[in-house]
């Protein structure tokens, strides 16, 4: 590595594979001819949205966005940034509409399109793909074929390490070839960053999501937003399967074991039709109250469920015929679930445009942050075809009237030579450094029902991990060289996740502090921002701007659940109908 063999050249680079990468190449290559688009993974796989269901939040046009901001701030416990949500649903629909004429088919009956409402809530509603489990793939396919047309330039396995900066602007990036080494310097008028902000490879479907898009933010000066933030999922013990968002809507259950429908004790109103985090802490608090195991119950699916939710292609057609060799019928029996840590919510923190404050520099789709810790299904396919959308718009401008700067060659071939220099070393392998940050991150004091105790615990270690471990990580070759990068992003989301929990000393939406279960009402709604300090995480406290906002927090979607403040206690089970 003491030679650049690629040393490219191009108007807006995109870092990120996936679908908001795609989508902000489309738009910014309106702006500009040279676009280039680079991945960790294979050219053409999509990204995780590639193994999505390929469903959608959309505004239609019957309904005005300021009513669905209305239902988000409600959703959100009033950490919502308003005019950036309104922005993105206005663009929805476009993009709704984009996806059709490029050959993408969402489900109509008689000619009427089917959605699904969300989490309760009337104008927040999916609209899906069918036949499912074909979605995501279909995407992914339709959005490669524009990308052919307008001769987007695309380039895999190549894993970025880190942004280059001319003074203050970000001019470019470099890394290497997954496979070969190569070194990889590429010159940009601007970038944008589209890669995932990362995640703790808990399930097989998430392992090329691990952080380096968080990495490679903070280290350029960005600030990152919503740390504290995690998908805490609930999934099958034994197995993956996508799509809980639609079932229970269509009638399956969570019961526990005792066969109640347990999260009526905690939410006589919704139950287990909310955001997975609440049902999650339901699952964490009958557990610990001796009443486990959980299961998930679809003998009750009503027919036109088991009709739609049936996968018919891709990955989950293949869990299912190979469950059913196994005699695991998932549509007619109960299978035991449990909690998993996947990935992070958080991500950079951008204004209306995707502009990051750091001139050169934009950011899309799950590389920023907008969500706090809440989902609802359908809801990244909206945000990466439309923060993307936003990215390429704003990125190609910027790039139509900056070209690509001259950089200096031996600083970042020193620098990039500190990012590879582990590359033929023995040392700590990487997925000891994986494991660790698993470890860290599994107790349920840390990421179901945080506590001071059980946050500070993993931050000390992690610390001493960090100082004294990591420095000594090795990389056989190129190939584990990729994913010692992935495991300095992890060290880093989990760092940021510890001091910003910590530092939220209160329940808002998907943050429960057992210590602190209740809102902080003296400080009110209010993001946490951290950067990179000379001493290491700066953390800062951001109060939503609700002077400005349209609409101020009146109702919160925390409230329709009573979590009892001591891990050991339980409401009481609700009298059944």
């Amino acid at each position: 590595m003491n030679k650049y063999d690629n040393i490219l050249e191009t108007d807006v680079l995109v870092i990120g594979g996936g679908f908001s990468g795609t989508w902000a190449a489309i738009k910014a290559r309106e702006h500009v001819r040279n676009v280039l688009m680079v991945d960790k993974g294979p050219r053409d796989w999509g990204g995780l949205g590639s193994m999505s269901g390929g469903d959608m939040i959309v505004k239609q046009p019957e309904f005005e966005a300021s009513d669905l901001v209305d239902e988000l701030t409600y959703y959100y416990d009033g950490l919502c940034e308003q005019d950036v949500l309104e922005e993105i649903l206005n663009l929805s629909y476009d993009r709704f509409m984009d996806l059709e004429r490029m050959g993408h088919r969402f489900h109509r009956e008689d000619g009427e399109l089917q959605s699904v409402p969300q989490r309760g809530l009337e104008k927040m509603r999916y609209y899906f793909y069918h036949p499912y489990g074909k979605g995501g793939a279909h995407t992914t396919e339709v959005l490669n074929r524009r990308l052919q047309e307008l001769e987007v330039k695309r380039l895999g396995r190549v894993e970025i390490t880190r942004l280059i900066r001319n003074g203050d602007r970000v001019a470019g990036a470099a890394g290497f070839h997954g496979q070969s080494g190569t070194p990889v310097l590429i010159r940009a008028g601007a970038v944008i960053l589209a890669a995932h902000s990362g995640g703790w490879k808990g399930s097989y479907l998430l392992n090329t999501c691990a952080g380096e898009g968080s990495l490679l933010a903070y280290e350029a000066g960005a600030t990152l937003r919503n740390m504290e933030f995690i998908e805490n999922w609930n999934v099958p013990r034994l197995f993956a399967w996508e799509g809980q968002t639609g079932l229970l809507p269509h009638g399956a259950r969570f019961l526990n074991g005792k066969g109640e429908d347990f999260m009526r004790r905690y939410s006589p109103r919704l139950g287990a039709k909310a955001d997975p985090h609440y049902n999650v802490r339901g699952m964490a608090y009958e557990v610990m109250a001796g009443r486990g195991p959980i299961w998930f119950d679809t003998s009750t699916l009503s027919e036109e469920g088991v009709r739609v939710m049936t996968p018919t292609g891709g990955w989950m057609k293949l869990n299912d015929t190979k469950l059913k060799a196994l005699g695991i019928d998932f549509f007619h029996q109960t299978t035991e679930w449990m909690s998993q840590v996947l990935t992070c919510f958080g991500g950079v923190k951008a204004d209306r445009n995707g502009f990051t404050g750091v001139p050169g520099l934009y950011v899309a789709g799950r590389a920023r942050s907008v969500t706090p810790g809440v989902y609802m299904g359908g809801w990244d396919s909206c945000l990466t075809a439309t923060t993307g959308w936003i990215a390429g718009e704003h990125a190609g401008r910027c790039a139509a009237e900056t070209p690509p700067e001259s950089l200096d060659e031996a600083r970042v071939r020193e620098e990039l030579g500190r990012d590879t220099a582990a590359l033929g070393r023995p040392g700590v392998a990487p997925k000891e450094i994986v494991r660790e940050m698993q470890r860290l991150m599994a107790p349920i004091d840390v990421c179901i029902l945080k506590t001071r105790e059980g946050l500070t615990r993993s931050l000390g270690r992690l610390e001493s991990f960090r100082d004294d471990i990591l420095p000594q990580a090795g990389a056989a070759d190129p190939h584990y060289l990729v994913k010692l990068t992935e495991a300095r992003g992890m060290t880093l989301i989990t760092e940021a996740f510890l001091r910003a929990s910590l530092l939220r000393k209160e329940s808002r939406a998907g943050h429960f502090r057992a210590d602190y279960p209740g809102r902080d009402e003296t400080r009110g709604p209010a993001w946490i921002d951290i950067t990179k300090g000379r001493s290491g995480m700066e953390t800062a406290f951001d109060a939503v701007p609700l002077d400005r906002y349209p609409v101020k927090p009146y109702r919160y979607y925390m409230d329709n659940f009573d979590f009892p403040a001591s891990p050991t206690a339980s409401p009481h089970m609700p009298e059944t109908d």
